[in-house]
């Protein structure tokens, strides 16, 4: 087998080693990934020459025990290529006395000193940490025992002071609490991804309103998932993410008590990105209202990729599928009334009818269309069978039916 593949010419082999890391490194429902990919540099020793370089960047932190075996056991220069780290945060730290308030907090896990190592890190991805340590480990608590312990998530990771990262990820459960850029700087990201309880750390807490809040000016790209907490609610996108450019930006729900997008976010979004916004996705939205939606689509001339699962509680009285622009490639669209909400079905009728006239026979035609209605709706004058004529005969990737579930997991 291997022998079958040394005879494909390196640059298809090369291609082949970045497609199954990529593969590899995706993350599907918050899991993390694992260090599979390392077996495949010992495989022989050609492979090694030529993967090496490249896989060597990522490596994925998933327990205590890979922590400490990553301190003990990996070389400086191991440490020093890795630019991609996925990793568990334990987030507990013992906090110094009011006494000695100059002491820097101290992390229960070793993860802060794996980190200190990968001096070229500029991706991190963190993930939930469901093997705590013990806190009597190693007589812990003898050597801490005049101090508190206490949950800081980003200083577990950075008690010295703030890193500058490129992309920060969070794939973390609803309850977990994430005091917001504690000790991580914000001003160089360019993607992030945040999810838990987001609340402001206490530096910024402290520094209130005097000081203008840091800019975000490389900020590219932003997912929300599965956010608890008041942070977002009581902040427009504008505030949250100052200075920043947005090209992307990623909505979902995730969580039934979780954060709610509403129409000052939308509106905020539009008028300070909509002209730089090519990818717009909005899952689990009941708090949105279809002339918002409207407006917002109006000032969004090139977006690309439209992602939308609204679940209407009394009025979709705008059309908004006519206002998509005609750079749209991609378009994802479910509608469903909420549980305790009158079906609004001459409203998604007329959805289905602008979809039917403004988007499957849209010259030049779009790339993908998902399509979920009532199944009353798609039944209506053979519109599920119509549809899925007309996609065929202009070429168009066609899927009816429930797809928002799955992508709430994948995002």
């Amino acid at each position: 087998m291997a022998a079958a593949f040394l005879e494909l010419p390196i640059e298809l082999r090369l291609q082949i080693y970045d497609c199954f890391l990529a593969d590899h490194q995706y993350v599907s429902r918050r899991h993390q990934p694992n260090n599979a990919h390392i077996r495949l540099l010992h495989v022989c020793r050609q492979i090694t020459d030529e993967a090496a370089l490249h896989y060597r960047r990522y490596i994925s932190l998933r327990t205590e025990h890979q922590i400490n075996a990553f301190i003990y056991y990996a070389t400086p220069q191991f440490a020093a290529q890795i630019e991609w780290a996925d990793v568990v945060n334990d987030g507990r730290v013992f906090h110094s006395s009011e006494a000695d308030d100059d002491q820097e907090d101290t992390p229960l896990s070793n993860l802060h000193l794996a980190l200190a190592r990968m001096t070229a890190l500029w991706r991190l991805r963190v993930f939930q940490c469901t093997q705590g340590l013990p806190i009597n480990l190693n007589n812990t608590m003898d050597l801490h025992r005049s101090r508190r312990l206490g949950l800081k998530f980003e200083r577990a990771m950075f008690p010295r002071g703030p890193l500058s990262l490129s992309s920060y990820e969070l794939y973390l459960n609803a309850e977990t609490r994430v005091d917001l850029y504690d000790a991580v700087d914000p001003s160089n990201l360019v993607a992030l991804r945040f999810s838990g309880e987001i609340i402001p750390s206490d530096t910024l807490t402290k520094r209130g309103c005097e000081e203008t809040p840091r800019q975000m000016p490389r900020l590219r790209h932003v997912i929300l998932h599965s956010i608890t907490g008041n942070h977002f609610d009581r902040h427009t996108v504008d505030d949250c993410f100052p200075g920043a450019q947005l090209e992307s930006f990623t909505y979902a729900l995730g969580h039934r008590l979780g954060f709610e997008i509403r129409n000052h976010h939308i509106e905020s979004l539009a008028s300070g990105h909509g002209q730089s916004l090519r990818k717009l996705v909005l899952l689990g939205c009941s708090r949105l209202s279809s002339t918002t939606i409207t407006q917002a689509l109006e000032n969004m001339p090139y977006l690309e990729y439209f992602a939308l699962h609204l679940v209407t509680v009394d009025e979709l009285r705008s059309n908004f599928i006519r206002s998509l622009p005609m750079s749209l490639a991609v378009l994802k669209l479910q509608v469903m009334n909420a549980w305790y909400a009158v079906a609004l079905t001459a409203e998604e009728r007329s959805l289905c009818e602008a979809i039917e006239s403004n988007i499957l026979l849209r010259d030049p035609p779009l790339q993908h269309i998902c399509a979920s209605f009532r199944a009353s709706l798609m039944m209506d004058n053979g519109r599920h069978d119509r549809w899925e004529l007309i996609a065929a005969s202009r070429g168009v990737r066609l899927d009816l039916g429930p797809w928002e579930h799955e992508m709430v997991q994948d995002v």
